[in-house]
């Protein structure tokens, strides 16, 4: 796989670095309202699933040192790219991911998308999707990226710019694809 990217914002980071993932995290998401779409699946698979993946991990970060080293440490502020060293192995809270079955060439697949439900309504999940369109759109020989959704989906088609496959049917899943730098097909 690729190179881990990262981006900051606030007090949270999105990173492609497999490091940083937890399949713990992941796994109880797995089995909350966030992620109607799928049933739980044992750790073990979703670990499994990750690896097989280009991930796109979304984590709180602590606001000081403080959080990590505890209350009887002084209060300071850490730079971010530090604080993560510093973390280790724990690393961050994992709070939202999206994740995309794919070569890293010609194609991309995104699914399980999702930000925990305390952590809406804070443009997360937007700016979760702007990584991933950063990323993935500049690879040249894209051909194309494609999800399905539940139901025809605005925020898709705004935040990542792709467009409902036609299926000849308005009931059930939708197909939503982009073209890529890499598509000889037109318009």
């Amino acid at each position: 796989m690729s190179t881990p990217t990262e981006w900051y914002r606030d007090q949270y980071l999105v990173s492609t670095s497999p490091s940083l993932l937890q399949p713990a995290a992941v796994s109880e998401a797995f089995k909350s309202d966030s992620m109607y779409w799928a049933k739980p699946i044992g750790e073990a698979l979703v670990k499994k699933m990750l690896e097989k993946s280009l991930c796109f991990g979304l984590y709180e970060l602590p606001s000081s040192t403080l959080s990590i080293a505890g209350p009887q440490a002084p209060a300071q502020s850490v730079d971010l790219p530090l604080l993560i060293v510093f973390l280790g192995k724990s690393g961050p809270r994992q709070i939202g991911l999206a994740r995309i079955i794919t070569d890293e060439v010609t194609f991309a697949y995104l699914t399980d998308v999702y930000v925990l439900e305390e952590f809406q309504k804070k443009g997360l999940g937007t700016w979760l999707i702007e990584c991933v369109e950063v990323h993935v759109m500049k690879w040249p020989d894209l051909r194309q990226i494609m999800l399905i959704a539940s139901h025809k989906n605005k925020f898709y088609e705004d935040k990542l710019g792709v467009k409902p496959f036609p299926q000849g049917v308005d009931n059930g899943p939708s197909i939503f694809t982009r073209k890529g730098l890499g598509s000889v097909f037109l318009d």
